[in-house]
């Protein structure tokens, strides 16, 4: 991994992200004083930006991966909660999102998504030997599923909801509609040789509205052309509503799992993650963020999540 310089960058070209921070409780905002350090990971035709929040003598890693709408630096605030409590973060953006990029036009899926995550956890593994933590968000927690199936190295999984797209009962609650859902995935699943290249904003296909319970920083999110403004292809949108359990829940035994779910998520409400959740039989534990949406901003949500990820962190560094 090296750093490019004739690139976008967060920090230097690309200023969206800065009006978040006035949603997030000061010692949480990212400012000129605590930048993330940018890289890029080359991966196949891919350049896939990493954001890093250093800790030198950080005994675990945990790499944050966002949900559909995101970009690893929409959740820099959440990085910071655990830097200033002595814990490294990396945060990849996952094409098309972000400042992530191809040479040429590519047709990212569903299953790509999990190789770039497994082969970031590989190369951060070589590059310090510390163990890995991750942390999904939204659909990222599922992404993190599928991932921590894929890498016996790591070693906790934090998830802040289960979004098993085989159920169709998940797939009727994430979409706007019951029509999209249905007749959507069926005329996607039918025609994928003519449709797979066509892109549409993710916004059109999801109930991105319920992001957050702020309807200011909802707008933000949605209009933000490196975050919900982007437009994904239905390829993605069809492998990740295809995407099978490698590993069903009763049999999960890779690490321990936290599941830290909002209170107040009308997007993925906790009816939907909470089957997955009890057919799980490894150590698990469940936190509900009192009074928080499905992106947490509320202070005692945020409170609680940090005491809950700290604690759980501290266990798995302990037992290492």
């Amino acid at each position: 991994m090296i750093t490019f310089i004739n690139r976008p960058t967060y920090n230097e070209t690309e200023v969206y992200w800065k009006k978040y921070q006035g949603f997030f409780p000061d010692e949480l905002c990212i400012n000129e004083n605590n930048l993330p350090t940018e890289e890029w990971l080359d991966w196949g035709d891919y350049k896939i930006h990493l954001d890093r929040m250093p800790v030198p003598d950080s005994k675990i890693k945990v790499i944050m991966i966002h949900g559909a709408g995101g970009n690893g630096r929409l959740l820099a605030p959440y990085a910071r909660m655990l830097q200033v409590h002595g814990y490294e973060v990396v945060s990849p953006d996952l094409p098309p999102y972000g400042l992530s990029s191809a040479k040429r036009q590519k047709l990212i899926d569903y299953q790509q998504w999990i190789q770039i995550i497994t082969n970031l956890i590989e190369r951060e593994s070589e590059r310090d030997g510390k163990p890995i933590v991750l942390l999904g968000a939204s659909i990222g927690g599922m992404l993190a599923y599928h991932t921590a199936n894929m890498s016996k190295k790591v070693k906790g999984l934090i998830v802040t909801t289960f979004v098993d797209t085989g159920n169709p009962k998940v797939r009727d609650q994430i979409a706007p509609n019951k029509a999209i859902s249905r007749l959507g995935k069926f005329t996607m699943d039918t025609f994928p040789y003519l449709l797979d290249s066509f892109r549409i904003s993710v916004s059109r296909v999801s109930r991105m509205k319920l992001i957050t319970n702020n309807s200011e920083l909802t707008q933000l999110i949605i209009k933000d052309p490196l975050a919900a403004g982007t437009k994904i292809s239905f390829r993605l949108l069809r492998t990740f509503l295809n995407m099978k359990l490698m590993v069903e829940p009763e049999h999960f035994d890779s690490c321990p799992i936290l599941l830290i779910h909002p209170e107040k998520d009308p997007m993925t409400p906790f009816n939907l993650s909470e089957p997955f959740y009890n057919r799980l039989n490894c150590e698990k534990r469940c936190v509900i963020l009192e009074g928080a949406g499905h992106f947490p901003i509320e202070q005692l949500g945020l409170e609680q999540m940090r005491k809950a990820v700290l604690s759980f962190i501290k266990e798995i560094e302990i037992d290492i």
